[in-house]
């Protein structure tokens, strides 16, 4: 993830936060809920992502698409893991990976 400074944070956080706003009254939502305004979410990345293109290029296509590629996997690697590894812990692992990884 492109970590940048507390500074270059600021003038981000409030039109994200308004932005947050305008999708959904609450932070957290339910399944249903995210479901429901997940055509929303996707509308304001793409509109974000072809606006700050502009003029399609292969170069600005791989960048872009890199990018998505970034904001997936460190999503999956700051939430989905560790929900993953929480759950394990609770429910317990299924036999045959255990037995990959004893």
């Amino acid at each position: 993830m492109p970590y940048i400074k507390p500074e270059g944070r600021q003038w981000l956080e409030a039109p994200i936060d308004e932005l947050v706003g305008a999708i959904s009254s609450d932070n957290e939502i339910s399944d249903e809920e995210l479901l429901f305004i997940s055509g929303e979410i996707n509308f304001c990345f793409s509109t974000i992502l072809a606006k700050l293109m502009g003029k399609p290029s292969y170069s600005k296509i791989a960048i872009i698409t890199g990018i998505l590629e970034n904001v997936k996997q460190e999503f999956y690697r700051r939430v989905s893991v560790p929900y993953e590894e929480n759950k394990i812990l609770q429910n317990g692992d299924i036999r045959e990976y255990r037995r990959l990884y004893p």
